[in-house]
């Protein structure tokens, strides 16, 4: 199975080591690789500068990213 890769905004990084998955260009990949989060599902989140692995989960309505490990640089 390939990496499910979605672009998230490190910048916008919650005080627990998350990010939502609900900006314009994480549900335009998603569409676009025709997938549907499911809670535990592992992916690769990334932006031009950095990339982390991460387990999706839903929390009050919202799908969010947890890091799983450290953020790595994109180079």
């Amino acid at each position: 199975m390939a990496t499910i890769k979605i672009p998230v905004d490190f910048n916008a990084i919650n005080d627990d080591s998350s990010v939502r998955l609900n900006t314009r260009g994480a549900l335009e990949a998603l569409a676009k690789q025709g997938l549907k989060l499911r809670e535990g599902m592992e992916v690769l989140i990334e932006d031009s500068e950095l990339w982390a692995r991460a387990r999706v989960y839903l929390r009050h309505g919202i799908w969010s990213a947890e890091i799983i490990g450290n953020v790595h640089s994109a180079e």
